[in-house]
């Protein structure tokens, strides 16, 4: 059972997790040309926080998560709102999402859970058509007590801007620019804590054909 399996039913319970998807979505829209008619992947998506404060500025948002439960909250919100999305429970190191290629590939808060990154930035690569985007969310560098539970599998803690930017353009991202967005606040022992949330954008390359 995927840990996230059993925090599924009250995710979406929290309203900092509402306004964290919120800030990040504007960002994103800030950030890159996004359009109504663009096709989008949403990986890591949990119960479609973050796909859900896009919904309006894109096309058809496919959501991609390994938690069953994630997937089976996001699905029950996709069809009690009428929302133009598809949610599915999937790996996409061993499998490859429906309706791609994709004018976007998003992601918030999933990539310090990516034992991999250089392969699995490769893999979002290969799931973008010719000139597409990604927009990826996650930690800045910290000391290893941004995450309430110790026990939650954690790959890295945060990721230093300059040394993501070079993972991700060695991962065959062009375009590429990594900059802190905001900043998330804890409470912990000795008082309030503040992480900084890194924006990683890059396009897929444009392959041009010889005539």
């Amino acid at each position: 059972m995927n840990r996230f399996d059993a925090m599924a039913a009250t995710w979406d319970d929290k309203p900092a997790r509402i306004d964290r998807a919120r800030r990040v979505a504007d960002a994103i829209a800030e950030r890159i040309p996004v359009r109504t008619s663009w096709s989008v992947v949403d990986l890591g998506s949990g119960t479609g926080l973050l796909s859900r404060m896009l919904a309006d500025k894109v096309g058809h948002i496919v959501l991609v998560d390994t938690s069953e439960g994630m997937t089976a909250q996001a699905s029950a919100r996709i069809a009690a709102d009428g929302l133009d999305m598809t949610a599915v429970c999937l790996d996409i190191t061993e499998e490859t999402p429906p309706g791609g290629p994709f004018d976007l590939a998003v992601s918030l808060l999933t990539l310090h859970h990516v034992p991999d990154v250089h392969d699995f930035l490769e893999e979002v690569c290969a799931l973008l058509a010719p000139g597409g985007w990604v927009a990826i969310a996650d930690l800045s560098s910290e000391d290893g007590t941004f995450h309430d539970d110790p026990t939650e599998d954690v790959q890295h803690h945060g990721f230093d801007p300059a040394h993501l930017a070079h993972v991700a353009s060695s991962a065959g991202l062009v375009e590429v620019k990594v900059e802190e967005i905001l900043h998330l606040e804890k409470l912990r022992e000795g008082g309030p804590r503040s992480y900084g949330l890194l924006l990683l954008t890059g396009r897929a390359p444009v392959t041009v054909t010889a005539t």
